[in-house]
């Protein structure tokens, strides 16, 4: 199981989420609500920064398309 931090749009709002996969690749589930960087120390924040531009650079997922797979 992996996770990542990718752009959703929901009722064309564009925010950040927590999205898990199952070892397939597969969508298992996102976070409830958007996710903002943080960290307990300055460069802790600055690494979940990185992140978060990451996400900027992959496909925006579109809420009512994301179909979630099981966990296995």
């Amino acid at each position: 199981m992996s996770w990542d931090y990718r752009v959703i749009e929901n009722n064309g709002m564009f925010t950040v989420h927590e999205v898990h996969y199952n070892d397939k690749g597969d969508i298992t589930s996102i976070s409830e609500g958007p996710m903002g960087p943080s960290g307990e120390t300055l460069e802790e924040l600055k690494d979940d920064t990185k992140y978060f531009l990451q996400a900027l650079e992959l496909p925006v997922l579109k809420k009512e398309e994301i179909v979630f797979a099981p966990m296995e």
